[in-house]
């Protein structure tokens, strides 16, 4: 019985283990509007050949992917968009303020819109919409699942399909092999794409500007860990603890490890102040270990970034200037950090076989407070009880209860 007694206020401490409380603050580091973006760019953006991105494309100016790639987002430019060929893929939609063209045996998993001209290459596939302010073209053998309207001339290859109606302000060409639903003379060019461009512009401002706010905000945090410049240049492996770094400027000597120990606690963060520029050698990596619910890891830096090829890269960059990826490096989410390569005033490219960030990203784990100063958001951690802890829990209280009953009866 003595046992018994000990074991039991155990059980229920265990059961009823407090949450921790999240912290509030007044707006999101990153707003709702860059909600699954891997890859902003306030001017243009380009990604190598057999690349990945995992989340959404958005570029101030031109946006081009390379052949074999694939885009598990949106792909939205205020210049021209270009997918490659050998069988690239936009997992959602492709917008350009420009003209728009993908490679031969391309797919689009919805629509495409463009305020310019649009073309779709051989053997493509468009499963939503095809809407141009231009002329509009699809390649022989292509197929698009919904209606086909252009702002100028419209041609369907030979042995193509258009599910739904083809309409143009000009002439519609339909090859003798080619099939579409029915087909209409419009009178203006298709709606929203006089509007688009100016559109997709207003969100790139304002995405650089958010950019530019969570940048400032978290130099707000301060200096934390002073990185002096002996320490600043890593030529061997590393490992640090959660906190705020800064340095001038940081860089990674070839093959070089740089660890993050996360101790097995919650809520862990790293936060990289660099005023100046980032750069990585070749080979280099970085891992977290010992990770608990709610890490995340940002990398701020003042100019530029530049990763060396074949290295890995874990958390969110955010930088001033350009961010230039090697080939076959991979920038990966962790925890609640998207992993993903944001530019407040240049351009982003990453070299063949790249991969960035995360699907689904939803944001990072600081929001900014009264005082322009990033405050990071605690993750709820509760350890609700599983059915049968509740079956021991209503067990132990009934041996309590029978226990208290028995010494009033003696």
């Amino acid at each position: 019985m003595n046992t018994l007694k000990l074991a039991l206020p155990l059980l229920i401490t265990l059961a009823y283990a407090p949450a921790q409380a999240a912290i509030g603050a007044t707006s999101p580091l990153l707003g709702s509007s860059l909600n699954g973006l891997s890859v902003f760019s306030d001017t243009y953006a380009t990604t190598g050949a057999n690349s990945i991105v995992y989340g959404s494309v958005l570029s101030g100016g031109v946006s081009t992917t390379g052949a074999g790639s694939s885009v598990f987002g949106n792909l939205t430019s205020v210049g021209a968009a270009t997918t490659g060929g050998a069988g690239s893929k936009v997992s959602g939609y492709i917008q350009s303020g420009g003209v728009l063209t993908t490679g031969d045996s391309s797919q689009i998993g919805s629509f495409i819109l463009s305020s310019g001209a649009a073309t779709i290459g051989a053997n493509s596939v468009v499963v939503g919409n095809m809407t141009s302010g231009g002329a509009a073209t699809t390649g022989d053998s292509s197929k698009v699942g919904g209606y086909l309207l252009s702002g100028g001339a419209a041609s369907v290859g030979a042995n193509s399909i258009v599910s739904g109606t083809v309409g143009a302000v000009g002439a519609i060409s339909v090859s003798a092999s080619g099939s579409t639903g029915t087909t209409s003379t419009l009178a203006t060019a298709p709606q929203g794409t006089s509007q688009l461009t100016s559109s997709i512009s207003a969100s790139t401002v304002s995405a650089a500007a958010q950019v530019a706010a969570a940048q400032t905000a978290l130099n707000n945090l301060g200096l934390g860990t002073y990185l002096a410049p002996a320490s600043s240049v890593m030529t061997s492996n590393t490992t640090l603890l959660a906190g705020v770094y800064s340095a001038s400027n940081l860089t990674t000597t070839a093959s070089t490890t740089l660890t993050l120990d996360g101790q097995g606690k919650a809520n862990q963060s790293w936060v990289f102040n660099v005023s100046g520029y980032l750069t990585t050698g070749a080979s280099t990596n970085v891992v977290l270990i010992n990770a608990g619910v709610g890490d995340s890891v940002i990398w701020n830096t003042g100019t530029y970034t530049s990763l060396g090829a074949n290295s890995t890269l874990i958390g969110t960059v955010l930088s001033n200037t350009y961010i230039s990826v090697g080939a076959n490096t991979n920038v990966a989410s962790v925890g609640v950090s998207c992993g993903g390569v944001f530019s407040a005033t240049s351009y982003v490219s990453t070299g063949d076989g790249a991969k960035i960030g995360s699907t689904g990203c939803t944001g990072s784990a600081y929001n900014i407070g009264s005082d322009g100063t990033a405050v990071q958001i605690v993750a709820v951690t509760s350890a609700v009880p599983e059915p049968g802890t509740y079956g021991m829990m209503l067990l132990g209280l009934g041996f309590i209860g029978f226990t208290a009953r028995r010494k009033k009866q003696g």
